[in-house]
């Protein structure tokens, strides 16, 4: 079930969303497969995508948010391996 609370957090009323680790590792899942879908690369193979000439990992948006995505999957599954 999902819930929202008031704007402006608990003491301010801000929002708050209410999800199962289930639903959560849903989001996260579906956020993964649109970035392997738009770079053609696997999560666990997502720095070649962003490694430039000279082997370095340009860390962009993109590269950040996929990698935290990624780590909060494997905690939310309990997946350590690919």
């Amino acid at each position: 079930m999902t819930d929202r609370g008031s704007p402006g957090g608990i003491e301010r009323g801000g929002h708050v969303r209410v999800v199962t680790l289930d639903q959560a590792a849903a989001e996260a899942r579906e956020l993964l497969d649109d970035f392997e879908a738009r770079y053609g690369l696997p999560s666990i193979e997502r720095a070649r995508a962003f490694t430039d000439d000279d082997g370095e990992v340009q860390r962009t948006g993109d590269y950040l948010l996929w990698s935290a995505t990624f780590e909060r999957w494997r905690e939310l599954t309990g997946r350590s391996e690919v």
